[in-house]
């Protein structure tokens, strides 16, 4: 079944894999499918037939030699899909579908939805919703992401590292992924430039 969107400002939404979409079509199960601002259809965790193909099948292969499965995603991208079908997701879109607009930017889409907000360096920033539960990134409205306590994840990695203390690194113990955000969508309000892959 196909959910249509009430408005021509329908629900779009940030998704775990970080590609951006609204709801489609509702599976079976109740688990919708989404359609990206890129005109694919994706699970509801953000992720592509072809890759949850890819996992399945790597998966079959490894309990058929009792052998651990690797991590969906990698331990750089990990994954929350858990996902066991494609179900949904290999069918042709409709001449008439209309295919969501990408957001002026990641900032004000996470504005529309109402995630957490707090200040840092004085400037408003929006908690980005976490791929896993160990992720609380904010991201600022000039596009800078950090931890609720203003660090970066380089000055986060640089402190794990660090050998001694220092007063220019952050006294926080938070910690940051790294994250691909799909689309080519700008991050800030103001930033000039829209961002690929590897945000950091």
């Amino acid at each position: 079944m196909t959910v249509e969107p009430s408005t021509e400002t329908a629900c779009i939404v940030l998704l775990p894999s970080m590609r951006v979409g609204r709801p489609y079509s509702k599976r079976i199960d109740g688990k919708l499918v989404y359609l990206t601002t890129e005109g694919q259809l994706v699970c509801s965790h953000g992720e592509l037939s072809s890759t949850i193909s890819y996992w399945t099948h790597i998966e079959k292969k490894a309990k058929l030699y009792d052998m651990p499965a690797p991590q969906r995603g990698g331990a750089i991208n990990l994954s929350v899909c858990d996902c066991q079908t494609t179900e949904g997701l290999n069918v042709s879109l409709p001449e008439s579908t209309q295919i969501p607009t990408k957001p002026d930017s990641l900032f004000e889409l996470l504005q529309a939805n109402n995630t957490e907000m707090i200040k840092v360096k004085g400037r408003e920033a929006r908690r980005i919703p976490a791929h896993t539960e160990q992720d609380h990134a904010f991201l600022s409205t000039v596009g800078q992401i950090t931890c609720r306590h203003g660090a970066s994840r380089r000055s986060l990695i640089k402190k794990e590292r660090a050998t001694a203390s220092s007063t220019r690194l952050p006294v926080c113990g938070c910690k940051l992924a790294s994250f691909s955000l799909h689309g080519g969508i700008q991050l800030g309000i103001f930033s000039k430039c829209r961002h690929s892959p590897s945000v950091v």
